[in-house]
C-alpha cells in the first residue's frame, strides 16, 4: 500500500522530538503495510532520519512497533482524559469521554490497525498494550460510576460491570467501523450511543 505523505527533509532536532517524528512515521507505515512487511528504511525516510538513527533509539523492529503502539495509547488517553478531568458532573464526563474516544479514531483511523497487528504478531504477550493502559485509569472511572449510583442517576448495578460493558461497546464500535469501511464519522454517533447507554431502548 502506498503512503501518500511527504517525506520531510533531514534537520537537526532535539532527541525527544526526533523520537516522536519516528513514532509518527512508524504508525503510518505499520498501519499501511503491516508489521511483517513494513521496512525500517521506509519508516526512516518518512521520518526524515537515517536508518541508523532509528536503531540508536530502538533496539529492533519489534521494539519500534511496540513503542509505536504505546505512543498511540498515550495519545488516546490524553485526548480523552484531558478534556474531562475538569468536568464536575460524572454523567457529562462519560458522555464527553465517549465523544472524544470516537473523535480520536476518526482522526487516527490507522491506530486500529496497530491494535490488530499487536494481537496477531505478539500473542505471547500477557496483555495487549491497549488493556494495560485501560487498567491504569480503571479506578478513576469506577468512582465516576459509583457517584452516579449514589446520586440515584443510574440503576444500582455493579460499577465494574457497567464500565466493562460500556468499554466493550465503544471499543467494538471502533473495530466494526474500521473493518466494515463505514464512512460516517464515529463522533457523529456519540450522542446516540450515550443516550442509549443512559436511557436504554425500552419505551
Amino acid at each position: 500500500m502506498t503512503i501518500n505523505t511527504p517525506r520531510p527533509t533531514r534537520t537537526h532536532k532535539p532527541a525527544e522530538e526526533r523520537r516522536r517524528d519516528i513514532l509518527d512515521a512508524a504508525a503510518l507505515v505499520f498501519a499501511a503495510q503491516g508489521y511483517r512487511c513494513a521496512d525500517v528504511e521506509c519508516i526512516a525516510e518518512h521520518a526524515g532520519v537515517g536508518k541508523g538513527t532509528i536503531y540508536r533509539l530502538f533496539d529492533n523492529k519489534e521494539a519500534l512497533f511496540l513503542s509505536t503502539v504505546e505512543k498511540a495509547m498515550e495519545d488516546l488517553s490524553a485526548h480523552v482524559n484531558e478534556s474531562i478531568d475538569e468536568i464536575e458532573d460524572p454523567e457529562q464526563q462519560i458522555r464527553t469521554a465517549i465523544h472524544r474516544y470516537f473523535d480520536f479514531f476518526d482522526r487516527n483511523p490507522g491506530t486500529v490497525e496497530l491494535f490488530i497487528q499487536e494481537r496477531a504478531e505478539f500473542r505471547n504477550r500477557e496483555k495487549p498494550i491497549y488493556f494495560i493502559y485501560q487498567e491504569n485509569r480503571r479506578a478513576v472511572w469506577l468512582e465516576r460510576f459509583e457517584r452516579l449510583a449514589r446520586l440515584g442517576r443510574i440503576r444500582s448495578v455493579s460499577p465494574e460491570l457497567a464500565l466493562d460493558m460500556i468499554g466493550n461497546l465503544v471499543y467494538g464500535a471502533v473495530f466494526s467501523q474500521r473493518l466494515s469501511g463505514g464512512q460516517r464519522p464515529l463522533s457523529e454517533q456519540s450522542d446516540a450511543v450515550a443516550d442509549l447507554l443512559f436511557n436504554g431502548i425500552k419505551g
